[in-house]
């Protein structure tokens, strides 16, 4: 049987980045049933009342460097935005997220493509997410037809699109969550793991061997 695990993100985290595509790496070595759970993060940032790591000053200067280091070891083009202070606390991602949201509720099998191009954007190539314009390109870029982007984002302005991204904001927080990525092993008691450097521990526990960070694997792109 698969084994069941949970990926709580949202595009504006680039630790949820390399969770994403590590998990991706190992789908089919650890037999992943992978479900992807865009969430809001300042949404449980708000209800977890967490500060995010930028708004620590010695802890945003040791992410930028953090980010460089992560880049090279997953051969993950992650690139800090010129202005991430804009970016992370002014500009946000709750459009995004709400894209992502209709699109799982519509055409989850477009999901991962669609998350990947968003953090190309706004963590590789330092583009606005929040705009219109750029949230059609992403999901050109996810193969999906143009007509099917204009219901796509209509939905993102439907009460049941911004309910379920409440709904599943509210998930995580409820099993832990304080911030992202937020990975659940689905068991009878679900194990909870926050972060992107735990996966030789999330290995252990599933009784499968961690082998680094396969960047033979890595996505094209």
């Amino acid at each position: 049987m698969s084994r069941q695990i949970k990926l709580f993100y949202d595009v504006l985290s680039p630790y949820s980045w390399i969770a994403f595509e590590v998990l991706h790496r190992y789908r089919q070595k650890w037999n992943l049933h992978l479900q992807l759970c865009p969430f809001f993060l300042s949404g449980i940032m708000q209800l977890s009342e967490n500060r995010p790591p930028g708004v620590v000053p010695l802890k945003a200067r040791y992410m930028g460097k953090d980010i460089i280091r992560l880049a090279e070891y997953y051969r993950i083009p992650l690139n800090s935005p010129a202005n991430p202070a804009e970016v992370l606390f002014v500009k946000g991602s709750l459009k995004a997220q709400r894209l992502l949201t209709a699109a799982n509720l519509e055409l989850p099998d477009k999901v991962e493509a669609i998350s990947r191009e968003l953090w190309m954007r706004v963590w590789s190539r330092d583009e606005d997410i929040t705009e219109d314009d750029s949230l059609v390109q992403a999901c050109l870029k996810g193969g999906i037809a143009e007509d099917t982007i204009k219901k796509l984002l209509a939905r993102c302005q439907d009460q049941d699109v911004k309910d379920k991204l409440k709904s599943t904001t509210q998930e995580a927080f409820d099993l832990g969550a304080f911030g992202a990525p937020f990975i659940v092993v689905v068991k009878q008691k679900p194990e909870v793991f926050f972060g992107s450097d735990r996966f030789e521990l999330i290995a252990h526990m599933m009784g499968v061997k961690w082998e680094g960070p396969q960047v033979e694997l890595a996505a094209k792109i």
